[in-house]
């Protein structure tokens, strides 16, 4: 009809995310077992969260609220990773030149896969290696 405007979902608050990620077949009750099975994952990732925070915190030297480039440069991942690391402009969403801590764990989650990738192919020849033994 014209002159109406069309309604959206309405917004998720983090309690209505975290009730669909634990409700798996998606009827809109929670079941004791979806309970059970989603309970401990969501304590570790809570737990996750905590301890990337108090990380976050720690490495903001500043105080700012937002790692600027040195900052960056300090993280374990990014002197693990060397030449090979990203830049903060790669995980820098909103172009201010630093990263808040959603972006933080942007190049947290991608800097820990490239580091995986990086043991993993290292591993890979002498694997090689053994399988023609």
């Amino acid at each position: 009809m014209a002159g109406q405007v069309g309604h959206s979902a309405p917004a998720m608050d983090g309690s209505s995310k975290v009730f669909a990620a634990l409700d798996v077949d998606h009827d809109g009750d929670l079941s004791p077992e979806e309970f059970r099975k989603g309970y401990s994952g969501l304590r570790q990732a809570i737990a996750l969260e905590v301890r990337l925070r108090e990380q976050f915190q720690a490495i903001d030297a500043d105080r700012s609220g937002a790692l600027d480039a040195a900052e960056y440069a300090s993280l374990a991942l990014v002197k693990r990773a060397g030449q090979t690391a990203p830049g903060l402009p790669a995980f820098d969403a909103n172009k201010d030149q630093k990263l808040e801590f959603e972006e933080y764990l942007a190049a947290v989650r991608a800097l820990f896969v490239q580091g995986r990738k990086v043991r993993e192919n290292a591993l890979q020849p002498e694997n090689e290696s053994r399988e023609r033994r």
